[in-house]
């Protein structure tokens, strides 16, 4: 009976660690994703500027275009 008890605490205490594991590596995982979106985001941002100063009409255009392109896909 004792056996039987040491046994269960102990796949307890695997399970609990490997959880903990698991969890920390999600965040850490987390953490580092949030930060290339917030890495990408700012260069498409500086991409978006300039290129609506060296070709303003190009920009609209592709704006206009992305704009039908969601609308369609939100519709569908």
């Amino acid at each position: 009976m004792a056996n039987t008890q040491q046994d269960v605490s102990s796949t307890v205490r695997d399970v609990t660690s490997a959880a903990k594991r698991n969890i920390d590596q999600s965040a850490d995982f987390a953490v580092s994703a949030f930060d290339d979106v917030q890495s990408v985001g700012a260069e498409l941002k500086r991409a978006i500027n300039k290129s609506m100063k060296k070709e303003p009409y190009t920009t609209l255009a592709m704006a206009a275009a992305a704009g039908f392109v969601l609308g369609a896909l939100w519709r569908a």
